[in-house]
């Protein structure tokens, strides 16, 4: 399985097409994969729309920080929450 890590912050317009593309490539290659959003401590709707997401393909799986800390962090807990 390929876990595909992607941080998040004030990202609510463009959690939902990168999971669409995403998965659209993926899926078509065949590959089996894992799409890890991690919500960087947004201010915006971004967890909701992770969250929602996560609901409508079973291959989203989402995790969130209280506060900003920064793509480096919020790759580093993503790779520790694959499953990939």
């Amino acid at each position: 399985m390929l876990s595909v890590v992607i941080p998040a912050y004030n990202e609510q317009e463009t959690v939902a097409a990168a999971a669409e593309e995403i998965s659209r490539v993926l899926e078509a290659a065949g590959i089996s994969h894992e799409l890890v959003f991690i919500d960087d401590g947004s201010k915006d709707r971004t967890w909701e729309c992770i969250r929602t997401e996560a609901r409508r393909r079973p291959a989203v799986r989402g995790f969130r920080f209280s506060r900003n800390f920064g793509k480096e962090a919020a790759i580093f807990a993503g790779l520790g929450q694959a499953k990939g």
